[in-house]
């Protein structure tokens, strides 16, 4: 009986301490308002879906200088407006859609170089991983600054030539499309996207390039339809034993008939990268670039282009030189003062040069921005541009601007 009497003890001590309430664990810290800034405010959970309300805006000041004898202007910019609205229905079912207010809007008199445009609206349905679907006006596929081209995302405020004259950012149509992402080979993760659109018609010129070849969202010159690709693929660097180095690359292709007799077709080739070196924790170096072209089906003289391309290269240095507990409550988690050099060019009509004042046109810019969040920047460029065996195509700008994300 002794053994039995021994442990009675610790067996009521071990009911005792089962009856007695665990420990509760200590509350989370609430985040700060900066960390709830940057991962997006707009969130709302509601009986039908999850709501995300977001955007940005751009404010700046223009100074322009002209060689050809023209006036210089310097001027503030209500450049843009542009809010983004998210809806996810269910898990394979989203609504998404952007609205940019330009130069103020629309309808008043006093306005100028102003408009209000649907930038893209797309119904998505996520069915695979490997396979998705979507449809209304598209985000086209094609080059890297297209489907990345809001303000708040870039140190630079004014946009490369690639990005203003072969792919007119921002660029959507019509369409549908099929998407997905393949992640079973190691070492790098595979994107694609597939679009059918509209396309572009046959008006390419020599100063506006593919800007002018834009066309409606209600009809087609031609009854046939364009397609889109891109091939994104992105190397996991911290898998081969170099994880201060992140990026990807793009490829894209498109073909199409532009002409209302069909017979002017266009194929269209694009590359893209960026690649992000974390040299220190406070020091880092981030490469972006993207080339694209686009060649037409007919002949070509002083006034009508049948080819035209443009690239810009962006190296970007980025400082932090605040103190490490600003990390997250005064700044955000990367904060950075960053200078920017951009090198670009454009021709707009192959087979001849000096054809405009956009034409043969290669500039250089040179920045500094400062990001104390990731969705607010301050910046200050100077830019010089220069046509060839044009006078009028010559300019100087410096651009101060703000850009905030919400």
């Amino acid at each position: 009986m002794r053994p039995v009497i021994a442990i009675l003890p610790l067996l009521m001590a071990g009911l005792l301490a089962a009856q007695e309430p665990a420990p509760k664990p200590e509350p989370k810290p609430e985040p700060s308002a900066v960390k709830k800034w940057e991962d997006g405010l707009g969130h709302v959970e509601t009986p039908v879906g999850d709501f995300t309300l977001g955007g940005y805006a751009t404010f700046q000041h223009k100074t322009l200088d002209r060689y050809n004898g023209g006036q210089s202007e310097n001027y503030f910019e209500a450049y843009r407006i542009v809010p983004q609205f998210e809806w996810q229905i269910t898990d394979w079912l989203g609504f998404g859609m952007e609205i940019e207010f330009e130069g103020g809007g629309s309808g008043a008199s006093f306005l100028s170089d102003n408009y209000i445009l649907v930038e893209y609206a797309e119904i998505d349905i996520a069915a695979l991983d490997e396979l998705s679907f979507k449809a209304g006006l598209l985000l086209i596929a094609f080059g890297r600054y297209n489907q990345n081209h809001d303000d708040i995302f870039w140190d630079l405020a004014d946009r490369p030539y690639v990005a203003r004259r072969v792919i007119p950012t921002a660029f959507d149509q019509p369409g549908v499309g099929v998407y997905g992402t393949f992640n079973q080979v190691p070492y790098f993760s595979f994107n694609y996207q597939l679009q059918v659109t509209q396309g572009f018609n046959d008006n390419f010129t020599n100063n506006e390039g593919a800007r002018s070849a834009r066309t409606s969202f209600r009809r087609d010159n031609n009854g046939n339809k364009a397609i889109w690709t891109r091939l994104g693929i992105t190397p996991q660097f911290d898998e081969m034993g170099a994880g201060f180095i992140s990026g990807d690359f793009g490829f894209s292709y498109n073909y199409q008939n532009v002409g209302p007799d069909n017979t002017q077709a266009t194929r269209g080739v694009a590359v893209d990268g960026a690649l992000k070196f974390d040299i220190l924790d406070r020091f880092g170096i981030d490469v972006t670039g993207e080339w694209a072209r686009i060649w037409i089906n007919r002949e070509s003289d002083a006034t009508r282009p049948n080819g035209l391309w443009a690239y810009f290269v962006d190296v970007l240095f980025k400082f932090d030189p605040f103190p490490s507990a600003w990390r997250g409550t005064t700044f955000g988690s990367r904060p950075y003062i960053g200078l920017i050099l951009r090198l670009e060019e454009n021709d707009l009509n192959d087979d001849h040069v000096g054809t405009a004042a956009r034409d043969d046109r290669i500039a250089l810019t040179v920045g500094v921005s400062f990001r104390p969040l990731s969705k607010l920047v301050f910046r200050a460029e100077f830019k010089h541009q220069q046509s060839q065996k044009r006078d009028d195509g010559d300019e100087t700008r410096f651009v101060v601007s703000i850009s905030i994300g919400f």
